[in-house]
């Protein structure tokens, strides 16, 4: 499966100036269905895309509410591809245990801001902001996250 998707985003790679990249929605919807097949235990499956300079780009699907995080010296940009959740950010994390990789996961967070986010949603979450993605029972969110370099 890696490989045929490898393979059908290999003329995004071809086409145009070196690092430039296009994924069309359609696209972007068949890495979501490729992902719900692949949830884990803590209700996630990613997909790591092409690595570029200075930052890191992946599809995330949630099928449930997962562990909170806290990136050390990252950003997260998030497009909200379908689906929806309720996004808490700040507060303090519960149980945090390192990754070694720069961040953090935990339980859950205690206080923090709700804001309830959906497909076509833009979000901004700065360097060490724990955030957690809650879902509702039998809501799914999918969302591609482009991680980057805090300098």
């Amino acid at each position: 499966m890696k490989l045929l998707i490898l393979l059908a985003a290999a003329p995004l790679f071809a086409a145009g100036p070196a690092g430039f990249l296009v994924w069309t929605p359609a696209e972007l919807k068949n890495y979501e269905k490729t992902l719900q097949g692949k949830v884990d235990q803590n209700h996630t499956s990613s997909e790591r895309l092409p690595d570029l300079e200075g930052h890191t780009v992946l599809i995330v699907h949630r099928e449930g509410t997962g562990q909170a995080e806290t990136h050390e010296t990252q950003a997260d940009f998030v497009y909200v591809i379908s689906g929806e959740a309720n996004v808490v950010v700040g507060g303090t994390m519960v149980d945090g245990k390192s990754t070694g990789t720069g961040e953090i996961r935990g339980a859950s967070i205690n206080g923090g801001e709700t804001k309830k986010t959906s497909a076509g949603d833009v979000l901004h979450i700065p360097p060490k902001q724990p955030h957690l993605f809650k879902l509702d029972p039998g809501k799914q969110i999918t969302y591609l996250v482009v991680k980057l370099d805090a300098k």
